[in-house]
């Protein structure tokens, strides 16, 4: 069993020297469609690290984006099977898939959001299945392979709830927390409350 812990972008260097891969730790994002033809940038930082995200409105209720994180990149799709342009309540699905530091994965969204004038709570829950890549570790006299990590797959899910706050129609700012869990015996986590903050513009 792998066992995770969290503490603030320490998670970057439990990542890198346990061999363990994790997908996007970062959301920021309602289950509200930017809407047809429009461009939304957004861009900020937390316990997790960086992220940097784009989305863009294909149709009014479907949305394509690419999404950067200190642990992982990797695009992602979201239909809004209720759509609250205006207001009110909003429900999407997404999936996304991508590279990680050690490996690679992918995962589905289940969205949900309430515009009430200038605040937007929402609330998701992520379920990720990682792929980490095979490791070679060398004698640092010789260089000759001591052992080789085979790759391993494993589950988890996030729970994710934020708010974003309207400053005008065009900016908003987005505050965020969220937690990981273990799905099966195949890897736990603790000390994993991750907060950040992010602002974002809506354009076309």
């Amino acid at each position: 069993m792998k066992k995770f812990g969290f503490v603030g972008v320490l998670a970057l260097a439990m990542v890198l020297t346990s061999g363990c891969a994790v997908g996007p730790l970062v959301q920021h994002e309602t289950a509200r469609s930017v809407g047809e033809g429009q461009h939304e940038l957004v861009g900020g930082y937390g316990q997790a690290g960086i992220v940097a995200k784009w989305s863009y409105g294909i149709t009014e209720n479907f949305d394509f984006g690419m999404q950067y994180e200190s642990l992982s990149f990797g695009v992602r799709g979201k239909y809004s099977i209720i759509n609250g342009k205006s207001g009110g309540f909003s429900l999407a699905g997404a999936f996304g898939a991508g590279s990680s530091v050690g490996g690679n994965h992918m995962y589905l969204d289940i969205m949900t959001s309430y515009l009430a004038g200038t605040f937007e709570p929402y609330a998701t829950a992520r379920f990720v299945q990682v792929s980490t890549d095979p490791a070679d570790f060398r004698n640092t006299d010789t260089g000759e392979v001591a052992f080789t990590v085979q790759s391993a797959n494993y589950n988890y899910g996030q729970a994710i709830v934020g708010t974003r706050i309207w400053m005008s129609p065009n900016w908003l700012l987005s505050l965020e927390a969220s937690s990981l869990f273990g799905l099966g015996n195949s890897v736990s986590f603790s000390s994993n409350v991750l907060v950040g903050a992010a602002l974002g513009y809506r354009f076309n």
